[in-house]
């Protein structure tokens, strides 16, 4: 090899090496992780939750090293109905405004902490809507966590029927997502 390219190899190589992270959608140390998913399944006690005055139980979920930089964190579960259509989905659970020394969410909790709540799936309360996909197969579902640099001052200081997935996730966007971790699992029908 040419010295000439030996020397830009060893520099590009430690030039890598020394960067930081930027790409926050490398898995790194804050996790996401709940107890109602194992071997990357739901447990069948936590689909299809009855409906209670249009409010559902809601899964269990605890984070883990939550970046010092975050001031607030959000949740947005979803789930794409068609695999192939990665632009129309279904959310099932938007929170905003959650302080960073909050790690978990007990099983049936999401509209009683100290946090903001957005409408359910169909639009129709501000709840939770647990996964229970028609149709028999393997159906997706994403959990993401996101750590911000504030709360978005877009987003209402009460939970609200008008905070839709789209209208969290344009929030999200006029502030800093210091990072984000998202945990995915599959309902089996």
């Amino acid at each position: 090899m040419k010295p000439s390219i030996l020397f830009l190899t060893l520099f590009l190589i430690l030039a890598f090496s020394a960067c930081k992270k930027d790409d926050i959608d490398e898995p790194g140390e804050f996790t996401l992780t709940s107890s109602a998913v194992v071997n990357g399944e739901i447990l069948d006690e936590f689909k299809c939750e009855t409906k209670v005055n249009d409010v559902e139980n809601s899964i269990p979920l605890a984070w883990s090293n939550v970046p010092e930089a975050a001031k607030s964190l959000a949740i947005m579960m979803y789930h794409y109905p068609n695999p192939a259509d990665t632009i129309n989905l279904n959310s099932y659970l938007l929170l905003w405004d959650i302080d960073p020394s909050v790690t978990e969410m007990p099983y049936g909790t999401a509209d009683d902490g100290p946090w903001f709540m957005g409408s359910n799936k169909d639009g129709t309360a501000i709840s939770y809507t647990s996964p229970c996909s028609q149709g028999t197969g393997t159906h997706e579902y994403h959990i993401t966590i996101y750590a911000l640099s504030a709360t978005p001052s877009t987003l209402p200081d009460s939970s609200s029927l008008a905070v839709d997935y789209a209208t969290l996730k344009a929030a999200i966007s006029t502030v800093t997502v210091v990072d984000k971790t998202t945990l995915t699992f599959n309902s089996v029908n």
